[in-house]
């Protein structure tokens, strides 16, 4: 009996220090980018400024989605609002509708 306890204590140290190296390879943003001018969904600042958005390197995770509570964190995305900022081409721009004057984020679409 100890020696099954023994081999299944090994097993599960196995698995979860793979699990963790696996998790620790994904150090740049969401997309798993480490170019410091690429945001949320791919686009880069360069890409944002050009099409007329407004790049924002410590923007908020929850713009554009309508929520009521949001994790303080920064994210460097590109900002829109359909008005005097525009996405890129391929991208939309993700608004909750709450305000008119709102600012919210392309996303792929």
């Amino acid at each position: 009996m100890r020696k099954i306890s023994f081999f299944l204590s090994i097993f599960v140290l196995a698995v979860l220090l793979i699990a963790c190296t696996s998790s620790s390879e994904n150090k740049g943003n969401i997309d798993g980018k480490n170019d410091k001018d690429t945001g949320f969904e791919g686009i880069t600042q360069q890409q944002c400024l050009e099409s007329g958005g407004k790049w924002n390197e410590c923007g908020s995770p929850c713009a554009g989605t309508n929520a009521d509570v949001c994790i303080q964190v920064c994210r460097a995305q590109c900002e829109c609002n359909n008005k005097e900022f525009t996405c890129p081409k391929g991208f939309k721009c993700r608004l909750s509708g709450k305000s008119a004057n709102e600012i919210g984020v392309c996303i792929k679409g």
